[in-house]
């Protein structure tokens, strides 16, 4: 008898070979790579048999809390596996576990001799690395020495000892033949490794069995008996066909032998049957195995099926129906023990529903705090952590966490991190070197990853938030760069958009579309104010309102936009329908407008409403609404002071800039008005408004260093506009003292100069009071002549009424160069009612014809009809004495009695006047 024949007689294979359906008609190789053999499942009725293996995460969970004491109660062949696992995973990391573990083997398994203790001491040498130790101590000698009385297995270990020269010295020869001894004792191993030998060319001396016999021998013994292991035996077998480096790869030879383990209870065999089906590479796709099995994967714990799974039910594709809730599950089971991949996709869900539903928040914080312990936690973990802390604290009270967390994002290279990190750094930049390291990072982020936003930022640092601030050629500088690049931010006002359908720009347009393509809200909404007002193609327009809903706070924008151009009467739709969509997409700041509209509309009927809609605000440390509340209710908030003491908690949590100014005044000491100040530096938007408002807190406080400082960054940000110097002016003719009289006067006349009629009033109190230091009788009347002629038609009144009360020497030359009768026709035929008065009153002196009488007292007329006061006083003489006009005393008892009515003494006595006649002349 041959030695093959004596390998196939022995009874290897306690699972009779019966049950294997079409045991081979033993094929010839179909290459000279591989090996042909049909070795299929056997068609039994399975049992989940298999005993499950533990997820990686929760595997290392379990053995990371082990006590080292006592093993666990559990079958000592599971106890190998999780060790061998442990081993495969990281030998280094869990050698010590691993070597109690082993050491404690024989107190669970008496099988676990001296030979197995050896044989899992050198595999863990090995596996850590640690060959000098296993040499030195001579442990494979040691085994060699049960070579006679050892299992094929251990002969199959010895072989591969022996020819790679693992801890003793090489001898191939001597390895070959225990590699034989192996093969013939039924090693599955020795087997297949023989038959690959052979495939690669090798002789094989003392080996007479064929190739395909051998493969289905070794599958046999694979197959072995049904017990709880055998789901890890016949994997294997599906592998051996997947791979195809031994057998011929066969497709579906390895789809039937994975669903054959995981019918038995294999997750992970499940989970590649449904990887299989998902690929369907030289397999046809069912969508029903594919889901059957991954739902099989996920019920076995696997959190990478868990999580595909999920997915596939948040989506609804290939389970039927949308299911979330379910979904989430997934998800929360995936994440449970700690699995990266589960964590991950734990959070982003939760983070994606968050956004549209609060109640995920809590859950989403908590999955983010768990995914944040593990060593490889990515980046926006910490971000999203510190956003929290934000959110939840406020800005300032929240500051110190927040930093913690984005401080871990930003050493691990995220840029996100440091946007959010420079304006917390900027607060405690107090010298020029300390601005500089804040400025240096995000300039290098500029320079390096082409960031649009913090390129935009920095003409607002330099301008703003620097030491020295306003260093006008670094800011200059990059707003010349924002410019270049296009990125600079593009502002119209109504009138300029106007203007911009009225004449297009190509190159204004683009600018604008371009802006607005980069989802920039103010952007998007003066385009599609333009657009509307263009009369552009409603396919464009119907673009635009798509588009506008990808990017958070559009509406809001287009709110305060029609409410601009409303203020000029050219709105083309209400203003509180955009802002009413803003609130209920949860941009509560919407409420400040609506409550300002619902005061401008009825302050009396509205003021609850607003008071209603602004407290929520202001309790959320929103300055505008705080501003608001003296206005809204005297009786508790009498003043600034009286709210600050309300919200002076808030504010220092999270007050945003115009609460942390409304703070300043109140502050105890320097000190915390530095703080205050730093804070408020930090917080601005760098806008001219805001700056200026923190001038005013300067000046009142007295402060005319910090003053002058920011009046000179307000100056740079005025951009020369004529009504912002005039502005400027002001506030130092309120806290600027008799030092900065020039400086005041200064910005009246560029305020003059540039076309403001408010600049050319506050420059006649300069030099058109008699008796004031600058009194200066040619330019008070130039300044007259250019009042009068840079007014609006229903202005020239206004200025004429005020020449009217100037010094005798003014007049007369002012008055030279003015013609009266016709600036006054301007502005009654304007539609100004003291226009209309005077104009008429002019006529009626200077009537020479009962015809221009007439029209005299018709513009007078016209005057009291439009509510002038003074006119109805007018008219009612000209109605008693018959002045153009027919005489009626009860006319002109009537008029007297509406200027009476409105407050005018003179009326008053006269309609006494006119009542008394009748009773004295009876």
């Amino acid at each position: 008898m041959t030695r093959a024949a004596a390998l196939l007689s022995r009874p290897i294979l306690p699972l009779c070979l019966a049950m294997l359906t079409g045991l081979p008609a033993f094929a010839q190789t179909a290459s000279p790579q591989t090996v042909a053999v049909n070795f299929e499942p056997p068609r039994i009725e399975v049992e989940k048999i298999c005993a499950p293996s533990t997820p990686d995460e929760q595997l290392a969970a379990q053995w990371a809390k082990w006590d080292g004491k006592a093993l666990p109660d559990v079958a000592p062949d599971l106890i190998q596996r999780d060790l061998r696992r442990l081993m495969d995973a990281d030998a280094i990391r869990w050698f010590d576990t691993i070597e109690k573990a082993q050491a404690l083997m024989p107190t669970v398994d008496p099988q676990f001799g001296a030979d197995k203790a050896l044989l899992a001491r050198i595999e863990l040498l090995i596996a850590a690395g640690r060959l000098k130790e296993l040499t030195n101590q001579r442990l494979v000698d040691q085994l060699m020495a049960t070579e006679n009385g050892g299992s094929p297995r251990l002969q199959n270990i010895l072989a591969d000892y022996l020819m790679d020269g693992t801890g003793i010295a090489v001898d191939k020869e001597k390895g070959m033949k225990m590699l034989v001894a192996a093969g013939y004792g039924g090693n599955a191993d020795a087997l297949l490794k023989i038959v690959a030998l052979q495939e690669k060319g090798t002789e094989i001396p003392g080996w007479d069995v064929p190739p395909d016999i051998a493969v289905t021998m070794a599958f046999g013994a694979l197959v072995g008996k049904m017990d709880p292991m055998i789901c890890d035996r016949v994997a294997r077998i599906a592998r051996e066909y997947m791979n195809g480096t031994t057998v011929t790869r066969d497709v579906g030879l390895a789809e039937k032998w994975f669903r054959f383990a995981a019918d038995m209870g294999d997750g992970p065999s499940a989970w590649k049957v449904a990887e299989m089906h998902m690929r369907s590479e030289d397999l046809v796709k069912s969508n029903d195995i594919l889901i059957t099995y991954m739902t099989k994967a996920a019920d076995a714990g696997l959190p990478y099926a868990q999580v595909a799974l999920g997915r596939l039910y948040e989506q609804g594709a290939l389970v039927g129906k949308k299911d979330v809730d379910h979904a989430r599950k997934l998800y929360e089971a995936a994440a449970k023990f700690g699995d990266r991949a589960g964590l991950l996709r734990n959070a982003l869900f939760l983070q994606s529903e968050a956004k549209t539903d609060a109640a995920y928040q809590p859950a989403y914080r908590a999955a983010l705090e768990e995914f944040a312990k593990r060593a490889d936690a990515p980046a926006w973990i910490f971000i999203a952590l510190g956003d929290f802390e934000i959110a939840d604290k406020g800005r300032w009270g929240g500051e110190a966490a927040a930093v913690a967390y984005y401080e871990k994002a930003e050493a691990m290279g995220e840029v996100d991190a440091t946007k959010r990190l420079t304006p917390i750094r900027f607060r405690y930049a107090e010298t020029p070197k300390q601005f500089y390291q804040v400025i240096d990072e995000v300039i290098d982020t500029v320079h390096t990853g082409g960031e649009i936003d913090p390129m935009n930022g920095l003409k607002n640092a330099f301008t703003c938030r620097a030491s020295q601030a306003p260093q006008r050629t670094e800011a200059l500088y990059w707003d010349g760069i924002s410019a270049a690049t296009g990125t600079k931010t593009v502002e119209f006002s109504p009138a300029g958009l106007l203007a911009l359908v009225a004449s297009p720009s190509p190159q204004d347009i683009a600018r604008l579309q371009s802006q607005a393509l980069y989802g920039r809200p103010s952007a998007i909404a003066q385009y599609m104010a333009y657009l509307q007002r263009s009369q552009a193609p409603a396919e464009e327009r119907a673009f635009w309102e798509e588009y506008s809903k990808r990017f958070e706070g559009i509406n809001t924008a287009r709110g305060r936009l029609e409410r601009k151009f409303a203020k000029i009467g050219q709105n083309l739709s209400d203003p509180t329908t955009y802002l009413n969509a803003a609130i209920a997409e949860g941009d509560a700041t919407a409420e400040i407008d609506l409550a300002e509209i619902m005061l401008e509309q009825d302050p009396t009927a509205n003021t609850a409403a607003a008071l209603a809609a602004v407290e929520p605000l202001a309790e959320n440390g929103i300055g505008a609404a705080m501003r608001m509340l003296p206005t809204l209710d005297a009786k508790s908030y009498p003043d600034l002071k009286a709210v600050y003491a309300k919200y002076a908690e808030v504010i220092a949590a999270r007050g945003d800039f115009d609460a942390v100014v409304l703070a300043l005044p109140f502050q105890p000491d320097a000190g915390q008005r530095l703080d205050y100040v730093h804070r408020a530096t930090a917080a601005t938007d760098c806008t001219f408004d805001q700056i200026t408002s923190l001038a005013d807190a300067m000046g009142h406080l007295g402060d005319h260093a910090a003053f002058a400082k920011w009046i000179d960054v307000a100056e740079f940000l005025s951009e020369n506009d004529a009504w912002r110097l005039v502005q400027l002016g002001d506030l130092l003719r309120l806290y600027g003292g008799e030092s900065m009289q020039t400086a005041e006067v200064a910005f009246y006349q560029r305020g003059y100069e540039g076309g403001n009629t408010t600049a050319i009033h506050r420059l006649l109190d300069v030099y058109g009071r008699a008796g004031a230091p600058q009194f200066n009788v040619a330019k008070a009347a130039d300044l007259y002549v250019a009042l009068v002629q840079n007014s609006q038609p229903d202005d020239i009144p206004r200025a004429l009424s005020r020449l009217a009360v100037a010094s005798p020497t003014i007049q007369e030359s002012a008055y030279a160069r003015l013609d009266v009768p016709k600036l006054y026709r301007t502005a009654a035929e304007a539609g100004n009612p003291a226009g209309m008065r005077e104009y008429g009153k002019l006529l009626q002196v200077s009537a020479k014809s009962s015809a221009e009488l007439e029209a005299s007292t018709l513009w007078i007329a016209k005057a009291a009809e439009a509510g002038d006061v003074p006119a109805m006083l007018t008219y009612a003489d000209a109605l008693a004495f018959g002045l153009g006009i027919p005489a009626s005393r009860e006319k002109a008892l009537v008029w007297l009695q509406k200027a009476a009515d409105a407050g005018n003494t003179d009326a008053s006595a006269k309609v006494r006047s006119l009542k008394l006649q009748p009773e004295v002349s009876q």
